[in-house]
C-alpha cells in the first residue's frame, strides 16, 4: 500500500506545476480501497487528477480530469488499461462509470428502472476491475475538463477531440509508467466511433499500439444514421429496432426472433423503397409488412411512402395510450405531455437518466474519491455540442464522418488487434443493424474471427438492466486477455 502511495504521489508530481491545471480545476487526490473479484477482496487505488493540455510553445490551453482505478501490487507490464470514455459529443465519462464499468454503480431496477433522486450508490457486480485497470476521461468542456479562456474551441471537433484524447493517453501512459501495458479503449454512442478513430490516431501520431477496443451503441458511419431523404440506409437499418420495441410488448426481444425482419429490411423492403419507378400496387404490400413489424398504423406509413422517420415512430408506436416512446431505449415510455401534437418532444428515459447522473457523480467523487471543488461538474454540455467541428473529421470524404476506414487500416497493421462491438436491441438512436452492415462489409480477411458483434435486451445504455450489463461484462471478457 505505502509503495502504491508513493508511485502515485511521484506520477502527480511529473506534472509541471506551472501547468498542473486550469486555475479553477479541483486538486488532485488518491485514495484507497477494496473491491471484491471473486470471492477475494483486492486492493485499488483510485486516482482522479487533472492533466494538462498544451499548445506548440508548452503554455495551457486545458486541463482534462480523469478517474483511474489501478490494482495494487500488479504486474504494469502484463496488466491491461483500459481508456473509457462516453460520447455526445459533449458528454463525461458518467454514464459508463456509474453505471456499468465502475466499481459503484446507481441502482436501477432489473428492467433498468430509475431509482428514487436520494439513492445512494451500490457495489457493481460487474465491474471490470477483475479484467483491466479503468481510467475514466472527461473530454474538454465536460465534467469537471476545462478549458483556459475560450481556448475550448481548439478541442470542440472530430479531428480536434481524437487528437487531444490522443495526447491525454500518450501523457497518462507516461506518467503514470505504463507504456508497456496492454493497452484498451471502451466507448459507447460518439464515444464508440472515437474509439474506433483512435488506434490509429495512436499508432500514427504517437507510436502507441492497441491491443483492442469495445464499442458500446456505436456510431461507426453517421451516414447510416442520418437524416436525408436520398438516403435510404438509414431507414432500412433502423427498421429491426423498431420491430424489437414492437416484441417487447408481448416477449422478450431475441436475435433469432428479429432474423425475419432483418431480411425483410434488407431485401424486400430496400428494393422497393430504391425502385424507380416506384410500382404503388406492390407498396401497399410493403406497407402492410412495415405496419405488422412495427405496430404503426399503415396509413401512417403510407403517408411517408413507406419510410418511417425516428421521431414519427416515438410519437405513433404507442399515440392510443397517450404515451411517447423513448428513443434511447424504445421498450420504455412516458406521458406524451402534447398528445395531440405531431412532434414527439422530450425523452422521459434520457431525460431522467440525466437528472440521476448529474447528481450521482459529483456526490461520488466528494464522498469517495475526495475531490473537492466548487466547480459544477457538466454531466452534459450542450455548447460543445453545437460548436462541434464536424467537417474537420471529413478527411477525404463527402458529406459525413466514419471509421470503417481506420478501422480497415489497424486491423491490417496489427494483426493482434480485436474489436467487439455491443448494442441493445431496442436502441433507435444507433440501431444495432448499422454496426452490423459496416462489419459485413469489411473484408472478411481482416475481420475473421477478430471481430465480435453482441445483441443485448435493453437500449442505448442496456446496461442499465442488470442481465445486460453482465452480458456486457461477458463480451469484455473475451476481448481480454485471461489473467494470470
Amino acid at each position: 500500500m505505502l509503495r502504491r502511495a508513493v508511485l502515485a504521489v511521484l506520477f502527480l508530481a511529473a506534472v509541471p506545476v506551472a501547468y498542473a491545471a486550469t486555475p479553477d480545476a479541483p486538486p488532485d487526490s488518491v485514495t484507497h480501497h477494496q473491491f471484491r473479484i471473486g470471492d477475494a477482496s483486492v486492493a485499488f487505488t483510485a486516482t482522479a487528477a487533472t492533466l494538462p493540455l498544451t499548445d506548440d510553445k508548452g503554455e495551457r490551453q486545458a486541463g482534462m480530469f480523469y478517474v483511474a482505478y489501478t490494482r495494487d501490487e500488479a504486474n504494469a507490464e502484463r496488466r491491461p488499461v483500459t481508456f473509457a470514455f462516453n460520447g455526445g459529443p459533449g458528454s463525461s465519462s458518467a454514464y459508463l462509470h456509474l453505471g456499468a464499468l465502475g466499481p459503484r454503480i446507481v441502482p436501477f431496477g432489473p428492467q433498468g428502472q430509475m431509482p428514487p433522486p436520494a439513492s445512494g450508490l451500490i457495489d457493481n457486480p460487474d465491474h471490470w476491475l477483475d479484467l483491466t485497470d479503468l481510467v475514466f476521461i472527461d473530454p474538454v468542456g465536460t465534467g469537471y475538463s476545462r478549458a483556459v479562456g475560450d481556448a475550448g474551441k481548439r478541442y470542440w471537433g472530430v479531428t480536434e477531440d481524437l487528437a487531444s484524447i490522443a495526447t491525454f493517453i500518450d501523457r497518462y501512459l507516461t506518467a503514470a509508467g505504463r507504456r508497456a501495458s496492454p493497452k484498451y479503449l471502451a466507448g459507447e454512442s460518439y464515444g464508440g466511433f472515437r474509439a474506433a478513430r483512435l488506434p490509429e490516431v495512436l499508432a500514427d501520431d504517437h507510436n502507441i499500439a492497441v491491443s483492442g477496443v469495445l464499442l458500446i451503441s456505436p456510431v461507426l458511419e453517421f451516414s447510416l444514421i442520418a437524416d436525408d431523404s436520398l438516403a435510404l440506409l438509414p431507414d432500412v437499418l433502423r427498421l429491426p429496432s423498431y420491430a424489437a420495441v414492437r416484441l417487447e410488448q408481448s416477449a422478450a426481444s431475441t436475435r433469432e426472433a428479429l432474423a425475419e425482419v432483418e431480411r425483410f429490411a434488407l431485401g424486400p423492403y430496400l428494393t422497393a423503397l430504391a425502385a424507380s419507378p416506384r410500382d404503388e400496387a406492390a407498396m401497399q404490400g410493403i406497407y402492410a409488412e412495415v405496419a405488422r413489424h412495427t405496430g404503426v398504423p399503415q396509413a401512417v406509413i403510407a403517408r411517408h411512402d413507406g419510410r418511417l422517420p425516428l421521431g414519427v415512430f416515438a410519437k405513433e408506436a404507442r399515440r392510443p395510450d397517450k404515451l411517447l416512446v423513448s428513443r434511447y431505449d424504445g421498450s420504455v415510455t412516458g406521458l406524451d405531455p402534447y398528445p395531440d401534437s405531431n412532434r414527439a418532444r422530450g425523452d422521459g428515459l434520457f431525460d431522467g437518466l440525466r437528472g440521476v447522473l448529474a447528481n450521482a457523480m459529483p456526490a461520488y467523487l466528494a464522498g469517495s474519491l475526495g475531490v473537492r471543488t466548487e466547480l459544477p461538474y457538466r454531466l452534459s454540455n450542450g455548447q460543445v455540442v453545437r460548436q462541434w467541428n464536424w467537417r474537420s473529421g471529413l478527411g477525404g470524404r463527402e458529406g459525413y464522418a466514419g471509421a470503417s476506414d481506420s478501422l480497415r487500416e489497424v486491423l491490417a497493421r496489427n494483426k493482434d488487434f480485436r474489436i467487439a462491438i455491443a448494442h441493445g436491441m431496442t436502441d433507435l438512436v444507433t440501431p444495432y443493424l448499422t454496426s452490423r452492415y459496416v462489419i459485413d462489409h469489411l473484408p472478411a480477411s481482416l475481420t475473421g474471427d477478430r471481430v465480435t458483434f453482441s445483441l443485448h435486451p435493453g437500449g442505448h445504455m442496456m446496461y442499465l438492466r442488470a442481465a445486460s450489463r453482465a452480458g456486457l461484462h461477458a463480451d469484455a471478457e473475451r476481448l481480454y486477455p485471461k489473467a494470470e
